[in-house]
């Protein structure tokens, strides 16, 4: 049987039963001291701790989904799409993109720290930026190709477009609108221009059926990432097959970025 992938109550019900499924897998892998070849640990480790970030975020999300919230939980979805690509960006890139990382982090502390310099909080004598990280590139093509990586870390659009689906970065851009204070957050609960006695709802009048969608494919991105660097990609079956019941199996079968099944 074929299942159909989108907005819709049926898959909404099988993405559920998938997300816990995935989770499941992912808590006894994790359990089992899983082993990530030594010529990958320093890339491995890193995403070892996105991995289980990842898992933790999906877990949240549907414990507030089950609980009734709905537009609240909007910002936790962000952060679980940018973390799934990151995972995938890093899986490509290995050691020239935990590079790039590093010195972004480099530059996200000396930020924070010029800010809280400039507004003068006290900033303890043992709190400091270090010095800038400096790297010994073999030539002009490998400090551009530096330079390309760290860009493409540099904001959730050029993550997405990196990984060929700029058509990704819409739907963070909607999400984002739940994630500050927009109008969208109030009209989630409010029916405005009702005169005095506006009718306010207790949850977000907001459905989560795209949400719960999209939470099982950010799984299976981040686990089939995770998976390349671990002995015997011990959740591969689960997870292909997660993909055939969620409906994108076909997709990813056609093509070698997993990430395109996000079109």
């Amino acid at each position: 049987m074929v299942y159909q992938f989108g907005d819709n109550p049926q898959c909404a019900r099988r993405a559920h039963a998938i997300t816990r499924l995935l989770l499941d897998e992912a808590t006894k892998v994790i359990a089992s001291d899983p082993v990530v070849p030594a010529e990958d640990q320093d890339v491995g480790h890193q995403m070892l701790g996105w991995w289980q970030f990842t898992n933790r975020t999906a877990d949240l999300l549907m414990r507030a989904y089950d609980s009734g919230f709905t537009v609240e939980a909007a910002g936790q979805m962000r952060v679980l799409i940018e973390h799934a690509h990151c995972m995938d960006w890093l899986a490509e890139h290995r050691a020239e993109g935990l590079r790039a990382m590093e010195y972004a982090e480099w530059e996200r502390r000396k930020k924070l720290i010029d800010n809280l310099r400039a507004v003068n909080w006290a900033v303890p004598d043992d709190i400091e930026v270090g010095e800038e990280p400096t790297y010994g590139f073999a030539d002009e093509e490998e400090a551009r190709r530096h330079r390309r990586l760290k860009g493409q870390i540099g904001t959730v659009a050029n993550l997405v477009a990196s990984r060929g689906i700029r058509s990704m970065y819409p739907v963070y851009r909607y999400l984002s609108s739940y994630a500050h204070a927009s109008l969208q957050t109030g009209e989630a609960f409010v029916e405005r221009g009702r005169g005095a006695a506006p009718a306010l709802y207790r949850t977000g009048k907001v459905s989560v059926g795209e949400s719960r969608a999209w939470t099982p494919v950010c799984l299976y991105v981040a686990g089939t990432a995770m998976g390349q660097f671990l002995v015997n990609e011990p959740m591969r079956g689960t997870l292909e097959k997660a993909a055939y019941d969620l409906g994108i199996g076909e997709i990813v079968a056609e093509r070698t970025r997993l990430e395109h099944c996000w079109r």
